[in-house]
């Protein structure tokens, strides 16, 4: 009576990769039957995957009516290569947003 035991198993980005699509959320569902009752036992976890952030560095000093040369930094962690990729500037004084496309 009373044993407790823990079960540890590994998602690879390999298995999940396909079922993402543009959501940055997974489901995860366990369930057991315990075999003397019948019982059915489950739960699920709704894990929200870490999105990498952007960075943005000014590279010259900002002045009224010139351009600004602004650095942008992205680290992909995936092991797939990005292709299609677009980054899009927004900011006061910009009238649309400039595409720039990786």
């Amino acid at each position: 009576p009373f044993p407790e035991e823990t079960v540890s198993m590994t998602v690879s980005y390999a298995e999940y990769a396909p079922h993402v699509g543009d959501q940055d959320a997974l489901k995860l569902t366990a369930a057991g039957t315990v075999e003397e009752s019948g019982q059915v036992v489950a739960k699920e976890l709704r894990i929200r995957l870490h999105v990498p952030e952007l960075t943005l560095t000014l590279l010259a000093p900002a002045v009224v009516g010139q351009e600004m040369p602004i650095q942008v930094v992205f680290q992909n962690p995936l092991p797939d290569e990005l292709s299609g990729a677009t980054l899009r500037m927004e900011g006061a004084g910009i009238s649309c947003p400039k595409p720039f496309h990786l």
